[in-house]
């Protein structure tokens, strides 16, 4: 089981949110609450595309990642958090070509 940090930014519609840990994974979300589940959702997505293309399945930064958001981020204007993902379920889906 992997934590991977979400930073999540508000936006004139509700909230957009990526996760450092895993370059290109974004998603939106009116709620907090959605913003979450959504993330989680994209992280699982991707990670499952990286697993098929054969390609490894990124690490979770763990305190090192929060710590570099905070350095990097303007936290009046982010929230972080962080999802839960089971990482070794993608193992079975790995390209072995």
């Amino acid at each position: 089981m992997e934590t991977y940090l979400i930073v999540i930014g508000k936006t004139s519609t509700g909230y957009s949110a990526h996760c450092p840990d895993v370059p290109g994974c974004a998603s939106v979300g009116k709620t907090l609450g959605t913003i979450v589940a959504n993330m989680k959702k994209a992280i699982e997505l991707h990670l499952e595309g990286l697993a098929e293309d054969g390609d490894p399945i990124p690490k979770a930064g763990g305190v090192n990642s929060y710590r570099k958001a905070m350095k990097d981020l303007d936290m009046d204007g982010y929230f972080l958090a962080h999802v839960q993902i089971d990482t070794n379920r993608f193992a079975s889906l790995v390209s072995h070509s």
